[in-house]
């Protein structure tokens, strides 16, 4: 008995994914532990904090951003391999007031909700879209930053703030508010990549899960859950 409970236990996989990743993570992992028998630990925060805590030495198997300059800054230092392309954010404007709705909403918005530019791919791009709609000089005294994506839309769901520039993944999780879809080619693109770390490529199993973002069965959960196909 106790080496079946070891051999269990050894099939699990550690995760550290960026906190936009987390609606469609919680249904990946439901399905990926029912069809391969292998258990996923998913850990989420922003994409720049997983990052410093995985040269820090910190015990992952696979790395989720939400953008691509972090797992090439692990590959460039030999610290990821595998690097897999699998998803595309998408921004959106939220808000649970219906006379903030859309982009004339932000204007008469006390407070507006982002993530850390410094370290959230979001962040940097609802920074990017203010930019490129000449509002971010207007504006820019009245924005609140979450330390990641999801706090930023948790600051709007408690009354923290009026308004957030979040993803669509986040804002389909609360069926009371209200979303306006940003144009694509108002920010950098979002782009979701996963790498697997130094401790995650000499697990096998964990190669079965970057084989599994890849499959039609995940591709089928993208838009179900707010992001676009690669």
């Amino acid at each position: 008995m106790l080496l079946l409970v070891v051999a269990a236990y050894s099939q699990t996989i550690y995760v550290a994914s960026a906190s936009s990743m987390r609606p469609l993570m919680e249904e990946v992992t439901e399905v990926f532990e029912k069809g391969s028998g292998v258990e996923l630990k998913v850990s989420y925060g922003s994409s720049g904090n997983l990052f410093r805590q995985i040269l820090g030495g910190a015990p992952y198997d696979v790395f989720i951003s939400a953008n691509e300059m972090y797992p090439e800054r692990l590959l460039e230092l030999g610290r990821a391999y595998h690097p897999t392309l699998f998803a595309r954010g998408r921004l959106v404007i939220f808000t649970l007031k219906p006379e903030l709705k859309g982009i004339e909403g932000l204007r008469s918005a006390r407070r507006i909700a982002v993530a850390n530019p410094r370290h959230a791919p979001y962040g940097r791009a609802a920074v990017e879209f203010l930019k490129k709609e000449g509002l971010y000089e207007e504006l820019r005294t009245r924005l609140v930053f979450g330390s990641n994506v999801a706090q930023a839309f948790q600051f709007v769901v408690s009354g923290g703030a009026d308004v957030g520039i979040v993803s669509l993944s986040l804002a389909l999780t609360y069926p009371e508010g209200h979303y306006t879809i940003l144009p694509e080619d108002r920010y950098p693109p979002i782009r979701h990549v996963a790498v697997l770390t130094e401790r995650g490529r000499k697990k096998e199993v964990v190669l079965k899960f970057l084989e599994f973002l890849k499959s039609p069965e995940f591709k089928s959960m993208l838009e179900k859950f707010g992001f676009g196909a690669p």
